[in-house]
């Protein structure tokens, strides 16, 4: 049988994990935050996708048109490396080259870009392949040609919002 002093101490360590977590949760939502207030901004246009996998539920399958040229430039079935994209007036990213390493944001052209991407069995991974929404709005976003995310300094990608062809959201 534990003592009154065992039980304590328990109880004290699950109480200080808690608290870890929370904060570690936390901390994480603000940065987030930061991104998506602070990131640059790089529109993707989407690519169709099968009409059966289009709509699963209450959420939708994102294809990129970029994914294409990005498997066309590399040769590997696992690599990890950036994409490199110019912007256009609306912000659609046109591809540029692959980069198998980093390059200094400080040397790049005017309105040029590096984006995260990884190629794992000849697939390209480059931002999320899904968009969750509230049941019953897949209608409402039926007319979406364009993601809208906001870039941090590592090229990361965070989607923002759903575009239609006017560039308006959704």
């Amino acid at each position: 049988m534990k003592s009154l002093q065992q039980v304590k101490l328990s109880i004290a360590a699950v109480l200080l994990l808690s608290l870890g977590l929370l904060a570690m949760i936390n901390w994480d939502i603000v940065k987030r935050e930061a991104w998506l207030a602070e990131g640059e901004i790089v529109r993707l246009e989407l690519a169709p996708v099968d009409p059966r996998s289009l709509m699963q539920g209450d959420y939708m399958t994102l294809n990129y048109q970029i994914m294409a040229r990005i498997r066309a430039a590399t040769d590997g079935d696992n690599l990890n490396g950036y994409v490199r994209v110019k912007r256009n007036a609306d912000l659609v990213a046109q591809f540029v080259a692959f980069e198998a390493n980093y390059l200094d944001a400080s040397t790049l052209p005017e309105n040029e870009l590096l984006l995260q991407v990884r190629l794992r069995g000849g697939q390209v991974k480059l931002a999320t392949n899904a968009f969750f929404f509230q049941e019953g709005q897949g209608e409402r976003f039926e007319a979406a040609q364009y993601g809208e995310f906001r870039v941090n300094e590592q090229g990361e990608l965070l989607l923002d919002a759903l575009l239609d062809q006017d560039l308006q959201k959704l």
